[in-house]
């Protein structure tokens, strides 16, 4: 069995892709999914479905919800331990799992130097979304962290992405990814820096500064501050008429 969290959750049976339709029952899995490979205690399943007001019967109504569930996605799939659940799922069964370690892998190979099979492992990672995660799940406050440590590791998948095509050569390919890239996440700067390079690179100096230009804008109008010393310390490598033979800026 394999399962999906980068979007709409769903579980992959004999029949394909399937979705739970009852929303509270969706919690259940969602929660489970997220401590796979512990044990999800009730009282926890109980905060997660009624936040600081469970109803009389709520530990029935939960293992009536575990029952449904189990008819769902199979029998053998959510495990009573003691007074709470497990969600049986392999290390590889989860697509969040699967992000993190093609991330992991993607980002140490970038570090040692090998573009190539970094930038194929990072584009497989990001591949996996379908939607944020949990995309269909209400609202669950024990869900949240989970759920944005996954986006802000998509946001640097996809600037390592982008860094690994630089350091191939490739900066005519990326700069229309990279506009839409700083366009969406305006306040991560070193979107902007990978936007800069790139421009230079491919020969369009004036837009690299201009680049600057708005990024420092952006960044003294949102939230009071100086672009950081690596978008500054560009800018100033970019003045200078020797830039071209800087390694940082130059083609490869």
């Amino acid at each position: 069995m394999r399962f999906r969290i980068l979007g709409p959750v769903r579980a992959r049976c004999a029949s394909g892709w399937v979705g739970v339709p009852a929303d509270q029952q969706r919690v259940v899995l969602a929660v489970l999914l997220a401590e796979a490979g512990g044990i999800v205690s009730t009282d926890r399943l109980v905060d997660a479905l009624w936040p600081g007001r469970p109803p009389r019967r709520a530990i029935n109504t939960v293992q009536v919800y575990v029952m449904r569930l189990r008819r769902r996605i199979g029998p053998d799939l959510v495990a009573t331990r003691g007074h709470g659940y497990e969600l049986v799922a392999g290390a590889g069964d989860i697509d969040a799992n699967a992000f993190e370690r093609l991330v992991a892998a993607g980002r140490r190979e970038l570090d040692q130097g090998e573009p190539h099979s970094a930038c194929t492992k990072l584009e497989r990672a990001i591949a996996l979304w379908r939607g944020p995660a949990f995309a269909d799940v209400p609202p669950v406050a024990t869900l949240t962290p989970r759920a944005a440590h996954l986006e802000q590791l998509r946001l640097s998948a996809e600037e390592d992405r982008v860094a690994a095509m630089l350091a191939l050569g490739r900066h005519e390919h990326v700069v229309d990814d990279l506009v839409r890239l700083a366009d969406l996440s305006p306040l991560r700067e070193r979107r902007w820096v990978l936007l800069m390079r790139a421009l230079h690179r491919c020969g369009r100096r004036a837009e690299a500064l201009g680049v600057f230009l708005r990024a420092r804008k952006l960044l003294r109008d949102e939230l009071g501050i100086e672009p950081g010393a690596e978008l500054q310390a560009l800018q100033r490598t970019i003045l200078d008429p020797r830039s071209a033979e800087e390694p940082a800026l130059a083609a490869v």
